[in-house]
């Protein structure tokens, strides 16, 4: 198993990525520019604003191993 301090910093990362992608969303949609994204193999564009309204549509988070 981890020690604590192996698992803080692995929170700690993935807080940050969230927050990075969070701020990227609120970007493209300030920007009216399109994510370009990848949704059952093929590489698609989406409006942020769709994106956030049918987030689950689009992002399967995977579990963090």
């Amino acid at each position: 198993m981890a020690s604590p301090e192996v698992i803080e910093e692995k929170n700690k990362i993935v807080r940050g990525l969230e927050l990075a992608f969070q701020r990227l969303l609120e970007f493209k949609k300030q920007k009216n520019s399109p994510l370009i994204i990848m949704k059952d193999n093929k590489i698609i564009e989406v409006s942020a604003e769709e994106f956030m309204k049918n987030r689950s549509a689009y992002h399967k988070p995977k579990s963090a191993i």
